[in-house]
């Protein structure tokens, strides 16, 4: 369907165009087009907030939604089943990839783009802001890659949506090929958000033919020694993952939870037998994204992290297959180990943000 016959078509392209550019120029890290009552509120998330820019004309709104999934390459007749795409798009002498998601809601068809933010400049790992010890234990994972001396091992990113994991990542995978030349390197990425020099970028599709799995099972075979994988969503994934770990690569993914200890369950529930979790996994760390004070109110964003390392203690725990609260405990006696809220504290008592940002992110109790 050529965008050109839309209604609106002219206008929607223009507002298009223009709503990128400066969601792009804001910072944001996503683009939501939501459908209401009599029209379409867009609204931009920045700094992990996600406020309302305007509300458009119904046939406008309309029109750009459907302008979107013309640029992602969706089905434009369809508009009763959930599609994902990507767009490419050029601005500012740099090319960069989006992902586009689009849903059938009460009144109309939801679209929701998500931006690089951060991730339109690729950031040493020294500079991302992390505690001196999370910092640390990454570039020990860089250097050995494994516990005790082994050369393999499995290192997770947990948090939610938006708080910074693929930042890390980039960072990591940047510092090991700086530091360890005549790596193979690996990355399967759903989508690849920016170039990175000295590592093979494969973009899967977990809702194609290319997926995690599959991907990861035939790049086994082309002798990587570093992997990175962008997310473990399922059983078919953790699984081959930890394979992976256990015969001696080095594989970092992300994983959605909101703890160490909740990984660890996460894992389990995918069907990760505990003594495998307890020989795979090299380290854990979880990340939030706290936004910063300024004169106005808050401007950009510092995150808080924390490391859990596979240890003895820790190995017990996870073998007798303990609750979460059993978990936590025999992480929380590491030398050194400062959990995100004791992170985030320290940042208040520095002024660097603030209380009532402190529990926006994690809460009363985390």
């Amino acid at each position: 369907m050529n965008d050109d016959s839309l209604q609106g078509g002219v206008d929607a392209r223009a507002y298009v165009e223009g709503v990128m550019a400066r969601a792009l120029e804001a910072g944001a890290s996503d683009l939501h087009l939501e459908p209401v009552s009599g029209g379409v509120e867009v609204r931009v998330r920045v700094d992990g907030v996600l406020g309302k820019v305007e509300t458009l004309p119904l046939d406008l709104g309309r029109a750009a939604v459907l302008r979107l999934m013309v640029m992602g390459q969706l089905l434009t007749y369809r508009m009763d089943i959930p599609q994902e795409g990507r767009i490419r798009w050029e601005g500012n002498g740099s090319a960069v990839d989006l992902r586009l998601a689009v849903m059938p809601v009460a009144y109309g068809m939801r679209a929701v783009v998500r931006l690089p933010g951060e991730l339109s400049e690729l950031q040493k790992l020294e500079e991302l802001g992390l505690p001196g010890r999370v910092v640390e234990a990454l570039k020990k994972f860089a250097k050995s890659g494994g516990s005790e001396g082994d050369s393999g091992g499995m290192l997770l990113v947990t948090g939610p949506a938006g708080s910074g994991k693929t930042t890390t990542i980039y960072a990591l995978l940047d510092y090991i090929v700086a530091t360890s030349q005549g790596l193979s390197v690996v990355s399967l990425e759903d989508p690849v958000e920016r170039d990175l020099p000295g590592v093979t970028q494969i973009e899967v599709s977990p809702f194609g033919e290319l997926t995690y799995e599959r991907a990861l099972r035939s790049i086994l075979r082309q002798d990587p020694q570093v992997l990175m994988m962008g997310e473990i969503r399922d059983d078919a994934t953790a699984s081959v993952a930890v394979q992976a770990a256990l015969s001696g690569h080095r594989l970092i993914s992300t994983l959605h939870a909101a703890t160490p200890a909740g990984a660890v369950a996460r894992l389990i529930e995918m069907g990760v037998a505990p003594y495998q979790i307890t020989s795979a996994v090299f380290g854990i760390v979880g990340q939030r994204l706290l936004r910063r004070k300024s004169q106005k109110g808050y401007a950009g964003r510092v995150p808080v992290a924390e490391f859990v390392r596979m240890d003895e203690p820790l190995r017990r725990a996870v073998a007798q297959q303990g609750d979460l609260e059993d978990v936590r405990k025999a992480y929380a006696g590491q030398a050194g180990y400062s959990p995100m809220r004791t992170v985030a504290q320290e940042l208040v008592r520095q002024g660097i943000s603030d209380e009532g940002e402190v529990r926006r992110v994690l809460g009363e109790s985390m």
